[in-house]
């Protein structure tokens, strides 16, 4: 019987010409297989392990560029596990700081209860992640085109024991106007169709394309976004919308253009432009 040790040299070794991080994702697949956490597996590494079957098939279907999220079922975000179907849009690590600008709005003002609706929900880790760390009463609606990406947020919600109102729409068509939200926030669809051809064949091959490209310079959704969510916006209430990274200075001028006061982005890991915030102040 080989060692976990050995196996994960294995593993990693496959998939090598497929991941920018194989060791990471051979751990994540051995430990998955052996169903016991990446934690437990490291401490047991030097233990001798009857080879898992289903691995192979994993392997395999990572070697075919398959995004080891849909391998698995899940993710990570914000440090809460989300499920993930295919083709439905993977949750990213820099989409983070969408919930971590939310929360900061959350806990600077007074309100008693803050009214927030996500539109491009997907997964619907964005409401789950905003609802799960903070103290404060929330009432969240997301919103998102694809009925099966709602039934899916709607389980990751119940799994993570929070209350999210999840709605199938497009953008705000299904919401009364005379709804009013104190944040509303969105990781729509950036991405220039004619970029597609760039993006590793992992995100273009499998995940929705409904999700991830938008007409023209890639801000045709972002632009109806700013533009329409002034008339669902409490005074005073924010809006914020993830971004590409060359797309901040056209984002920025399209709130400027729509009336939006303390317009500010925010920066990723990486140092790459990836969230727009703007304050409406009720003056059109």
């Amino acid at each position: 019987m080989p060692s976990l040790w050995l196996l994960l040299n294995h593993i990693s070794n496959e998939l090598i010409s497929v991941s920018d991080n194989p060791r990471f994702e051979a751990e994540l697949l051995l430990a998955h297989a052996l169903n016991i956490t990446r934690a437990e597996l490291l401490s047991k590494i030097k233990e001798e392990i009857n080879y898992p079957k289903q691995l192979n098939k994993w392997i395999e279907r990572r070697k075919r560029h398959e995004p080891i999220a849909y391998i698995l079922g899940y993710t990570e975000f914000f440090g809460l596990k989300i499920e993930t179907v295919p083709p439905i849009f993977i949750p990213r690590p820099e989409t983070e700081l969408l919930v971590e600008e939310a929360l900061k709005i959350i806990e600077v003002n007074n309100k008693e209860i803050f009214n927030i609706l996500e539109l491009c929900t997907g997964t619907g880790c964005i409401s789950i992640a905003i609802y799960k760390n903070t103290n404060k009463k929330v009432k969240c609606f997301a919103i998102d085109i694809n009925e099966n990406a709602v039934k899916l947020a709607q389980h990751n919600a119940k799994e993570n024991k929070v209350s999210v109102n999840f709605i199938v729409g497009n953008l705000f068509t299904s919401i009364d106007n005379k709804n009013k939200f104190d944040i509303i926030l969105a990781n729509p669809p950036y991405i220039p169709e004619k970029n597609r051809d760039d993006l590793p064949t992992s995100v273009k091959d499998y995940e929705d394309s409904k999700a991830l490209f938008c007409q023209d310079d890639g801000t045709y959704i972002i632009h109806q976004i700013i533009s329409e969510a002034r008339r669902y916006l409490t005074i005073n209430g924010w809006l914020l919308t993830e971004i590409g990274d060359d797309q901040k200075e056209l984002v920025e001028k399209i709130f400027q253009e729509n009336g939006y006061d303390n317009i500010e982005t925010i920066f990723d890991l990486q140092k790459l432009p990836r969230v727009v915030k703007g304050n409406w102040n009720g003056i059109k």
